[in-house]
């Protein structure tokens, strides 16, 4: 005998891989931030391109401001985390840094920093803090991965978190070059060897 089971009616059950609304807003907005800046963006552009209405911003974010903190710590919590795993999968030093440069120019953005400088008249000093701290994780991997280059003498004895942000300095610089060529993470990654690596000619 066939029994038909009828769904009790009520909200569809989420898939797995959907996006939930609140996820969806802060990859929009954290795109749009990314692309305009924060002050050409409003909620009612970020709702209009997440198709939802604009109180359903606010049930999840209080302010815009509040809503680029979250967005942007979002951000780099995913670089983060990306960055550890390719680091981490990699068979030594060189391939870990050309996985993480390849990674980061083959998504090109407005400069980081540009957007926070401009952002911050509108944040709080708690949330200054906040997007420092998870942007400051992204470093201190890069640190971590170069201290242990070090104490395998594969790297000169140098300052780890200052050859974190030059390394990433150098990515920023390769966003921006006009003649962006598929080689270019690795020219990058040879041009800072070149002056870290124990016995390169610029460490003699």
């Amino acid at each position: 005998m066939n029994i038909d089971i009828q769904r009790s009616p009520g909200r569809p059950k989420q898939a797995e891989h959907e996006l939930s609304i609140q996820e969806v807003i802060l990859q929009t907005a954290a795109q749009l931030f990314m692309s305009h800046g924060y002050e050409p963006v409003s909620l009612q552009q970020i709702s209009k391109a997440c198709n939802v209405t604009k109180p359903t911003i606010y049930y999840h974010f209080t302010s815009k401001a509040e809503l680029f903190k979250v967005a942007v710590t979002t951000m780099f919590k995913n670089v983060h985390q990306h960055t550890s795993g390719l680091l981490r999968d990699a068979e030594h030093l060189e391939e870990g840094l050309l996985k993480v440069a390849e990674a980061r120019l083959a998504n090109p953005h407005a400069e980081i920093e540009t957007l926070l400088r401009e952002a911050e008249k509108f944040l709080s000093e708690e949330q200054i803090q906040k997007i420092r701290e998870a942007e400051n994780q992204i470093y201190e991997e890069l640190a971590d991965y170069f201290r242990e280059a070090m104490e395998r003498n594969i790297l000169r004895k140098n300052n780890p978190m200052l050859l974190a942000q030059t390394f990433s300095t150098m990515m920023v610089i390769g966003n921006k070059n006009e003649t962006y060529s598929a080689n270019l993470g690795k020219e990058i990654v040879e041009i800072f060897l070149r002056g870290t690596l124990l016995g390169s000619p610029a460490s003699m």
